[in-house]
């Protein structure tokens, strides 16, 4: 599914440091106690509970039960789930210009049934999969906002030149891309560009583009058999040691030691 970057279920434990993605994960936690630490905020989830971690936010994974820990994740791309619905409320919350930290809710609101439906819809893969997808998704969004208390705050418009951007960026990230021809495309200097991207966005339009880089990278690792040099060509990295580097540097392991980790640990019962 094209908005659907990563599905599945895990139980193993998976620790990372602190880091940050350009997909907004949404989190379920099936058993456990964990709490996702952002900056000096902590939220807890429990048993039922289920987490929404706007792009680019900064966070790791603290976990205080390691008997019981059954998750499953979603990584929704909001530039390609927007080309099929666009609402600045639900755009504004996915970003989080509406609250930069996760959101965590307990599921009293049949969030699980979302989950459920979502998976059914990617087993299913026919030509209205992607509509019943994003169908569902909106609606559990739509829950997060009327339960979360973001509603006030959902009514801010934001740059649509930047969003315009970040939607090249992430459907051309495995090419080269300069700034200055980001510039030529928008028709503004590479100054400005540079000025009002990282106002939106708190990152330069580069370090966006290498993010962007990193979290197509993680998705590969997790859900196809590429090669690593494979995926680093794909993604758009000048090489696989330029990959290899900047992934360690971000997720503090390797590629390879991601993959090796992720596939041992992992329970497949979703997809």
């Amino acid at each position: 599914m094209s908005c659907i970057e990563h599905f599945k279920s895990y139980e193993g434990i998976t620790v990372f440091p602190e880091h940050q993605h350009t997909s907004c994960e949404i989190l379920y936690l099936h058993k456990g106690h964990i709490s996702i630490v952002c900056g000096d905020d902590e939220f807890h989830m429990t048993e039922g509970t289920v987490c929404m971690i706007p792009s680019c936010i900064k966070h790791r994974i603290v976990i205080h039960d390691t008997d019981r820990y059954l998750r499953t994740i979603i990584f929704l791309n909001p530039w390609t789930y927007t080309r099929a619905y666009y609402s600045d409320a639900i755009y504004n919350m996915l970003m989080g210009f509406i609250k930069k930290q996760p959101i965590v809710l307990k599921d009293d609101f049949g969030c699980l049934d979302y989950f459920d439906k979502i998976k059914q819809e990617i087993k299913a893969n026919d030509i209205v999969s992607e509509d019943a997808v994003v169908a569902s998704v909106t609606q559990m969004l739509i829950q997060f906002l009327r339960n979360s208390g973001c509603l006030d705050g959902a009514i801010k418009k934001s740059d649509k030149m930047i969003f315009e951007i970040q939607r090249y960026i992430q459907e051309n990230c495995g090419e080269q891309i300069l700034i200055s021809d980001l510039a030529d495309r928008f028709y503004i200097s590479k100054f400005y560009l540079t000025h009002i991207f990282k106002k939106q966005t708190g990152m330069s339009p580069r370090q966006y583009l290498t993010l962007t880089r990193l979290t197509k990278a993680y998705n590969l690792l997790h859900d196809s058999e590429l090669k690593v040099s494979e995926i680093s060509v794909r993604c758009g990295f000048t090489s696989p040691s330029d990959m290899t580097r900047k992934f360690k540097e971000h997720y503090k392991v390797s590629p390879n030691e991601m993959r090796k980790h992720i596939f041992d640990k992992s329970k497949n019962n979703i997809l």
